[in-house]
């Protein structure tokens, strides 16, 4: 990225403005304290709010679209569709009204309150009570002229009807009813069904005709907006004859930025930014690695100073995802899901889509490996060459089990050590060679412990094992111990080396237990499909066709579910050990900001 600020007169700076807008590249920089307190700005990112909640809800209704002839008052569309909301929500609240008041009514039947009202001027009381049934007292209908109305389970509900003014003292539970009969608030309820349908319909027409007019209308409220915010956060000098508007472009469209300011007869100033400035960052990744940037979103994007994580957690993702889930019949349902609906949905969901149907294709692979279809385990059914790779580890008195327990193990390992390459060249690329030596000390120190390993392992001349062993310790102690951090003293350096060595074995053996995950997830999604696969056989009758049909149905559901809660698993457990363990170990610090540049959005 390169800095740019700029003093423009105050009565040219908004036609300058709109000139940069034009361009779509400066990324404006705000000044500190937030968003300014401005009336009409609030005002313009309210009304946002309200056509991005109503874009968003109209299109819940998938209505097929319908072409409109004419302009569009998109405003218009607005106002009513929002009156709309409003008068359903409030036949909704009467709608529950009226359904409490049903409830409360269905135990007395249909009954008119105007016969209640005529023993009233007769010098009639009618009273309505509710109890237990067995408090039912038998003296009742005799002593306060009780009648039984309905009992429903262990309640009964009954009325008394006494001479007015004549106090009714009876241990019951006394009901209060709504001042309307059954059948008024049917047909008030029939009513309030046939206006909320209505409105329904009229949503059903709004999403079909009127979504591309409010989404316009929202790209051209976003455009005011953005273009007020820069105007308003832009500071002032020289007694506010001239405004500074600072901002950032990616370098390589540094030349051609140049050429168009100077056409603009603008004074301005490129400069690379301070390291201490945030700096909005612009990730450049290829194909495959740009489908995992949603995952790093997740968690942070990295600050301008440092690599983007993107391209080394990438393949690592991929695996483990497909590790996880482990099933070539549940990779092969996702790879055909993704890649399929990735041509038929949005094009915000394009790249989620394309995300699924690759990590379906590394679910196959592993699912071939771990020799797993639709929860079927092929090592067991001896299945072509399965059966001799069965037998092959039978005869070592291992099982598949324990090659993919290794395997996850020596995944994580390698993890590990790759994201300390990482750091080492983190640091190398923000502070430079030396402010890297306590990591590559680090480095050394284990994977020469591992050279030298092999080597006594494999026969070398103990001499040469020796010399190489020295050296290691040598060197590993220098960068480890001594020229950790060349801001310290080397006492200093010693001790924060030893708390260093403390931190490294118990925080790299716990990290690398913590990839035992993918070889528990993997299990467990087979033992699932397995377990459904058993029920659909014990559970379905002796009958040749039922027989059939129960089996189908018992698979399509038991491995519908198993389908879901393993890719659910095997989607969190890779990015917890992304963001947790593979970031620590690199030394991610994140908190970048995206380049977000000040742009057109409609003409």
């Amino acid at each position: 990225m390169k800095k740019y600020t700029f003093l423009v007169y105050h009565r040219e700076y908004e036609t300058f403005l709109d000139a940069v807008r034009e361009r779509g590249l400066l990324h404006v920089k705000e000044r500190k304290g937030g968003e300014v307190e401005d009336a009409a700005l609030r005002e313009k990112m309210q009304l946002l709010k309200r056509i991005r909640d109503a874009v968003q809800f109209l299109h819940h209704r998938e209505a097929e679209p319908v072409e409109t002839a004419g302009d569009i008052d998109a405003m218009k569309v607005l106002h009513d569709f929002e009156a709309m909301r409003r008068e359903r929500e409030v036949a909704e609240q009467e709608l529950q009204t009226l359904q409490k008041d049903v409830h409360q009514l269905e135990p007395w039947g249909d009954f008119s309150w105007e016969s209640v009202e005529r023993l009233a001027e007769d010098g009639w009381e009618m009273n309505f009570f509710s109890t237990s049934s067995r408090r039912w007292e038998k003296d009742w209908p005799e002593k306060y002229n009780a009648f039984i109305i309905s009992e429903t389970g262990t309640t009964t509900f009954f009325v008394t009807v006494t001479p007015k003014g004549e106090k009714v003292d009876i241990d019951a539970d006394p009901v209060r009813l709504p001042e309307h009969s059954m059948s008024y608030v049917r047909g008030e309820i029939s009513k309030l069904g046939e206006k909320i349908a209505e409105i329904d319909a009229a949503y059903d027409e709004y999403a079909a005709k009127y979504i591309p007019a409010l989404e316009q209308l929202q790209l051209k409220v976003q455009q005011e907006f953005d273009f007020d915010k820069v105007v308003l956060n832009s500071p002032r000098s020289a007694e506010d004859k001239v405004v500074v508007l600072e901002g950032y472009i990616p370098e390589n469209e540094s030349k051609d930025f140049d050429q168009f300011v100077e056409s603009q007869g603008v004074y301005y100033e490129a400069t690379y930014p301070d390291l201490k400035e945030k700096v909005p960052v612009l990730l450049k990744n290829n194909w495959f690695t740009r489908m995992f940037e949603t995952i790093g979103d997740l968690y942070a994007l990295p600050n301008y100073k440092e690599l983007d994580l993107t391209p080394y957690y990438a393949p690592f993702y991929w695996i483990f995802f497909g590790f996880c889930l482990g099933d070539a019949g549940y990779g092969l349902v996702l790879a055909l899901i993704g890649f399929i609906m990735a041509g038929r949905v949005k094009p915000d969901m394009k790249g989620p889509m394309k995300l699924l149907g690759t990590l379906g294709l590394a679910t196959i692979i592993f699912g071939l490996i771990s020799g797993t279809v639709f929860g079927m385990s092929l090592y067991e059914m001896k299945f072509s060459f399965y059966g001799t790779l069965a037998d092959r580890m039978a005869a070592k008195g291992k099982t598949i089990n324990d090659e993919l327990f290794t395997m996850a193990l020596a995944l994580g390992a390698i993890q590990i050590l790759f994201g300390m390459f990482i750091k080492a060249a983190n640091e190398k690329h923000q502070f430079g060679w030396k402010y890297a030596y306590g990591t590559i000390g680090w480095l050394v120190l284990i994977v020469g412990g591992l050279i030298v390993y092999l080597m006594s392992q494999l026969g070398v001349n103990p001499s040469v094992v020796n010399i190489v062993m020295y050296v290691v310790i040598g060197v590993g102690f220098l960068g480890a111990f001594l020229f950790n951090n060349p801001e310290r003293n080397v006492f200093t350096n010693f001790g924060v080396g030893l708390w260093d060595a403390y931190n490294m074995v118990t925080g790299v053996m716990g990290d690398l237990l913590s990839y035992i995950r993918l070889f528990a997830l993997g299990v467990s999604s087979a033992i699932l499909g397995y377990v459904f696969n058993s029920l659909a056989m014990q559970l379905s009758p002796d009958i040749p066709v039922l027989k059939i049909v129960v089996m189908i149905i018992i698979l399509l559901i038991g491995h519908g579910i198993t389908i879901f809660m393993s890719t659910l698993g095997a989607f969190v457990h890779p990015m917890r050990l992304t963001f947790v363990e593979f970031y620590k170990n690199s030394g991610f610090a994140g908190g970048g900001l995206r380049y977000t540049p000040f742009k057109k959005r409609i003409s």
